[in-house]
């Protein structure tokens, strides 16, 4: 099964349902997200760690085509999937970069070929992922890393043993690149591993939270993303239990 979120978008309920009753043979029903219009896609995909789209073409507001746009520039890395009832737009559509084109009503056997296609794009190589430091390159495992980070400016990779690499990418791109390895936005100047945290604590008055990380450091968590935090270990598999602190 595909255990990350994928956003469907798609102005006609009806056909959404067949194409989501497809999905729901290779994605659990809880990671699959709706927009039947650009406006909810969008926010969306700004608000959710999303790592797989399917675009409808023919659309009122914005096509399809218009939203792999949007991808390309806003969200670039993350794959999608073209889905149309005519399948003369297949030409037109490999204008763009996407991962497959499909026509609706999907085909439960041939949609599992797309997703072979996924997992195989998005497999890390070797589990690791290169910083170039100067002319060479350092392979970091990314279960080496404590957290990733922007102060003043700079985006910064730092180690659980110490070492830390300033990057010429985004906190954004990296963002892109992580998600795929466990990691979370939970700070719009932080990404965090979510296997690595021990514990999330609210302020008195709930105005603020934060989360530890390993034994001994402390990460800002946005009020926005709080909820999303805990949405995201629950995918994990992780279950929240009622409890108080012993004194």
């Amino acid at each position: 099964m595909y255990d990350r979120l994928v956003l469907l978008v798609d102005d006609q309920p009806l056909a959404a349902e067949d194409s989501i009753a497809a999905l729901k043979h290779y994605v659990s029903g809880e990671q699959i997200l709706y927009a039947e219009n650009a406006e909810g896609a969008v926010r969306m995909l700004e608000e959710r760690p999303v790592s797989l789209v399917f675009l409808d073409i023919e659309m009122p507001d914005m096509s399809g085509f218009g939203l792999a746009a949007y991808l390309e520039e806003r969200h670039k890395g993350i794959p999608y999937v073209f889905l149309t009832g005519h399948a003369d737009f297949a030409a037109e559509s490999y204008e763009y970069e996407p991962i497959d084109f499909l026509t609706k009503p999907v085909d439960v056997a041939r949609l599992g070929k797309t997703f072979e296609r996924v997992e195989k794009k998005s497999a890390p190589s070797a589990g690791k992922v290169a910083v170039r430091t100067g002319q060479d390159y350092a392979l970091v495992d990314p279960k080496e890393i404590r957290y990733i980070c922007k102060e003043k400016r700079k985006i910064w990779i730092r180690l659980k043993d110490g070492r830390e690499y300033q990057v010429a990418l985004s906190l954004e791109e990296l963002e892109q690149i992580f998600c795929d390895y466990g990691f979370f936005r939970c700070h719009q100047s932080f990404l965090i591993p979510l296997g690595d945290i021990r514990q999330v604590s609210a302020s008195m008055f709930g105005q603020t939270y934060e989360a530890v990380l390993g034994e001994d450091t402390t990460v800002p968590v946005s009020r926005s993303k709080y909820a999303k935090l805990k949405e995201e270990l629950k995918l994990l598999g992780i279950p929240f239990v009622k409890g108080v602190v012993s004194k």
